[in-house]
């Protein structure tokens, strides 16, 4: 009875160390080391990302009489990342542009059809990305679909090729695209240049409200429409400000940007008191004009001499406008204060000779009778 018992605890032994039944064999695809019947032009694939949520596989073949998990060797990402570096980039990239390839989607799925033949799909979905201010940019993407059917040829034979021909047509197309936007889009901009437009070229104000510096054409008694205020003493008040339009494109990869400033008076809130319209009053308010004109040519010929960022020009100039408005303001309030709104003439002509001066030195004739 004990030799029994030995024997049949060393069977139950034995039994457990047989090897556990393998339900899931894979299919490993091998991308052959074959040149791409593209060349890219101007830029190179500097990574090669696997974002999809499953990594492991790309999907399932049918190897008689099972199905199996197909795998790329080596691992998607780092297969397709070194045909590229042997077979598509170019040797020397120090002027190209770094492009990010990025794997959405690459899935085969394959269907029997009995007795003995096969049915596939293979989808690739990629986008395509560079990196910009240390931060990732993305470009375009496309989608590739093919299908197949096969009897008698193992699967490898099949799909290796197709993928192979999707990646090729995929990367065909963003080389097509790189090479139409790399001139004329600002992702691609290497620099900005900005070019100061003339501002006579500004329209008059559909509601007849404003009125547009204009060398030729000064303040008139006509333009302050507004009713005066009951809070002070002074004879006249003109109310003027000034601002900017910006537009951009770019053209050889350099960011144009177009600047063009507007300085205005608001008819219908600039006033005078009945009794006070002469000619020193107006030409005091006129000086006001002025200064808003002066601050404007200050604002252009700063944003002349800037070197802007390509990736944060408009938020850069928008800066600029806001230091030379808060400028502007006081510039309209120590003109007041030392000239006392014109009551004192001796400061009154004090400013009156350095702000038409300074409008000289830009090349415009003050706007005064």
């Amino acid at each position: 009875m004990q030799r029994s018992l030995a024997w049949v605890l060393l069977f139950f032994i034995v039994q457990s160390t047989l090897p556990t039944p393998c339900f899931s064999q894979t299919q490993t695809i091998t991308l052959k080391s074959e040149r791409l019947n593209v060349q890219p032009k101007g830029f190179f694939i500097v990574e090669v990302i696997d974002s999809r949520p499953i990594t492991t596989n790309i999907g399932t073949v049918w190897s008689k009489p099972q199905p199996l998990t197909a795998v790329l060797q080596g691992g998607v990402a780092p297969s397709i990342d070194k045909l590229l570096r042997r077979h598509f980039n170019p040797a020397n990239t120090d002027s190209l542009t770094p492009i990010i390839l990025v794997i959405k989607e690459l899935h085969v799925r394959e269907t029997l059809l009995p007795p003995a033949k096969v049915t596939g799909k293979i989808k690739m979905n990629l986008s395509f990305e560079t990196y910009r201010d240390g931060k990732r940019v993305f470009l375009t993407g496309g989608n590739a679909t093919t299908t197949y059917t096969r009897s008698g040829v193992p699967p490898e034979d099949i799909i290796e090729p197709q993928i192979r021909r999707l990646l090729e047509n995929e990367l065909k197309g963003f080389s097509k695209w790189y090479a139409q936007s790399v001139n004329v889009s600002d992702i691609f901009a290497k620099s900005v240049t900005v070019i100061i437009e003339d501002d006579s070229l500004i329209a008059p104000a559909k509601a007849d409200s404003l009125v547009y510096y204009n060398p030729n054409r000064p303040l008139t008694w006509l333009d302050f429409q507004g009713a005066p205020s009951v809070f002070n003493r002074w004879a006249a008040q003109v109310f003027t400000s000034f601002g900017f339009e910006a537009r951009s494109s770019v053209k050889n990869r350099t960011v144009e940007l177009r600047v063009r400033t507007k300085v205005w008076i608001d008819k219908t809130i600039s006033w005078v008191r009945p009794d006070s319209k002469n000619d020193y009053v107006l030409d005091h308010e006129q000086l006001h004009f002025d200064v808003t004109r002066v601050t404007a040519e200050r604002f252009k010929r700063k944003v002349q001499t800037m070197t802007f960022s390509v990736e944060d020009f408009s938020s850069e100039i928008q800066y600029q406008y806001l230091e030379y408005f808060r400028l502007h303001t006081q510039l309209q309030q120590q003109y007041d204060d030392e000239t006392n709104h014109g009551i004192n003439q001796g400061m009154q002509a004090s400013w009156v000779k350095k702000i038409r001066d300074e409008l000289r030195s830009y090349g415009i004739k003050p706007s005064a009778k």
